[in-house]
């Protein structure tokens, strides 16, 4: 900060003491004299992360991570389309393996999935009918799975919405029928 003020100061009294046209010389000369602070600090305090990074999934990892994510709430109906004679249709029957699992078909009881196998060489794709009336093509030739689950996912989960629990009427007789036995303790 010493230095700082005192660089302040011998430029003022030079720019007092001699014309413009010779300040920027003079103030070039007396620069390479007196030493200059400058901040070595690149930031301003904010450190955007502490801590170990830890390991880097796999895609394997990445891939059941978005599989436990998977919500099919807002989907009506899912069309599975592909030729199983071209080289490319791996990667949709893989995914329409983990889109059978349990877990995932109890987030939507409802829904009506078909499988089409074609033999016109057509591309496969993933055609998913939400319940807005919209509908999701997913042309999978070159996705894996789990960019075939992440392109689902983003489109999909902001559209679920929480489900209402109603309420039956045996719900509400099978808890005040333990109060009303007859009977008790003895």
């Amino acid at each position: 900060m010493r230095n700082l003020a005192t660089f302040s100061r011998v430029v003022n009294n030079l720019s007092r003491s001699l014309k413009p046209a010779q300040v920027s010389a003079t103030f070039l000369q007396s620069n390479l004299h007196n030493p200059v602070l400058v901040s070595s600090r690149t930031h301003l305090g904010y450190i955007p992360f502490e801590g170990r990074l830890g390991k880097q999934l796999s895609n394997d990892e990445a891939f059941y991570v978005e599989v436990r994510k998977m919500n099919i709430q807002p989907v009506k109906k899912a069309t599975f389309s592909f030729d199983p004679i071209r080289e490319d249709y791996q990667s949709i029957r893989n995914f329409m393996y983990f889109f059978h699992k349990p877990k995932v078909l109890d987030t939507n009881p409802k829904i009506i999935i078909k499988k089409d196998l074609v033999d016109d060489r057509s591309e496969p794709v993933l055609t998913l009918e939400l319940a807005d009336g919209r509908t999701l093509d997913i042309k999978t030739s070159k996705l894996t799975e789990l960019e075939i689950l992440r392109v689902m996912n983003y489109f999909v989960l902001p559209l679920v919405s929480e489900e209402k629990v109603m309420e039956t009427k045996s719900a509400k007789g099978a808890g005040s029928s333990a109060k009303g036995k007859k009977g008790g303790k003895k």
